[in-house]
């Protein structure tokens, strides 16, 4: 598990950054996400948010929820908003089963009928 993870960084608006996770996010690679996440947020920048994009991810465990509310921890410390933007189907069935999908830019479309999480 774990061997196809990556994330990569990018400003694609001024007022916010992203932050593309793709792969196994899980015991074996949340400390990767820690990493990248913490030094994305060393960066310095005028954006007021640092997001998470999901959407690349193929599945997500406990351990892996728990680095997503930590990055969202670790980036309200900092001053800075985040949210969970394209959450992909691995990632937004544990989401909702937690109750922590209200993280999500825009809740309405993942409670909406026609998403079915996997």
């Amino acid at each position: 598990m774990g061997n196809d993870f990556a994330t990569s960084v990018a400003t694609p608006h001024t007022s916010t950054t992203s932050h593309a996770v793709s792969g196994e996010l899980d015991l074996a690679t949340v400390h990767d996400l820690r990493l990248s996440f913490s030094a994305a947020l060393a960066v310095p920048t005028d954006s007021s948010a640092l997001d998470l994009d999901l959407a690349g991810v193929t599945f997500m465990d406990a351990a892996g929820l728990g680095a997503v509310m930590w990055c969202r921890r670790r980036a309200l410390a900092a001053g800075r908003a985040c949210m969970v933007d394209n959450a992909s189907p691995a990632a937004l069935r544990l989401m909702k089963l937690t109750g922590t999908h209200g993280l999500l830019r825009d809740v309405a479309a993942a409670s909406a009928p026609g998403v079915t999480p996997v």
